[in-house]
């Protein structure tokens, strides 16, 4: 459980998965999309509304496969094309937490997408084209700790969900990962060799600027970065570096 709310932190989930005003992991959140909107779900133990009913392995496949308890594919701004790269030993911790948390009744809005994003039978062909599964491959030619912030990073933070630029078709563009992109009406900046900061970054000002939200000589972070950096600043410190390196 304890690692589940580290993991929870790290993936930004309670930021999500709650309304302005409203109950933690409750859903209700407005996340605006170039296709219309849709609204976070409620992933509190509530059985009728939330996900109380779901067993480990529900949760599990969701996570892996973008596919819920009742079979139906999930729209990709949960962000499962990263989430697939997490480990079945996190995933379970994950569950461990979110199950422990205060049930909420609370039914999900309908989403506002428009023709033909509206159609879920339509999910499984964007998988098709654009959806890998995992989990996580470490890759030999570099250390324990960049492989630690490389699946971190990657999987459960899901950092390029906002820092990767996305085509017509709402899917990260590869060939340009972490090259800069939009998230919530914010331009989220280019995290790569693309990065046009006037100060050249390094692992120690990463580190400092993820876990305390600013660093002297980049400044603060403000709007969905300062949400990423506040819930950063409750995990261990070790992670945090590993995702700097």
């Amino acid at each position: 459980i304890q690692r589940g709310a580290q993991l929870a932190a790290l993936g930004n989930c309670a930021t999500c998965h709650t309304a302005p005003g409203g109950e933690t992991f409750a859903g209700g959140r407005e996340i605006a999309t170039p296709f219309g909107t849709i609204y976070s779900t409620n992933i509190t133990p509530d059985p009728p509304t939330g996900i109380g009913r779901w067993s480990q392995e529900a949760f599990q496949r969701a996570m892996r496969e973008g596919v819920d308890r009742e079979g139906d594919h999930l729209y990709p701004a949960f962000p499962y094309d990263h989430f697939t790269l997490v480990s079945d030993t996190d995933s379970a911790a994950l569950y461990a937490f979110i199950m422990t948390r205060l049930p909420v009744r609370a039914k999900t809005h309908e989403n506002q997408l428009s023709f033909p994003m509206s159609v879920r039978f339509l999910i499984p062909a964007w998988k098709l084209l654009f959806f890998h599964t995992g989990p996580y491959e470490p890759d030999s030619r570099h250390d324990a700790e960049w492989n630690r912030g490389a699946y971190l990073a990657n999987g459960i933070g899901h950092c390029g969900a906002c820092h990767t630029p996305r085509n017509g078709l709402g899917a990260e563009i590869a060939a340009h990962h972490f090259g800069g992109g939009e998230a919530e009406g914010w331009h989220a900046y280019a995290i790569n060799a693309d990065s046009k900061s006037l100060e050249a970054w390094n692992a120690e000002d990463l580190h400092m600027y993820l876990s305390k939200g600013w660093h002297d000589r980049h400044g603060n972070a403000y709007g969905p970065m300062a949400e990423v950096a506040a819930n950063l600043s409750s995990v261990p410190d070790a992670d945090v570096k590993a995702i700097a390196t």
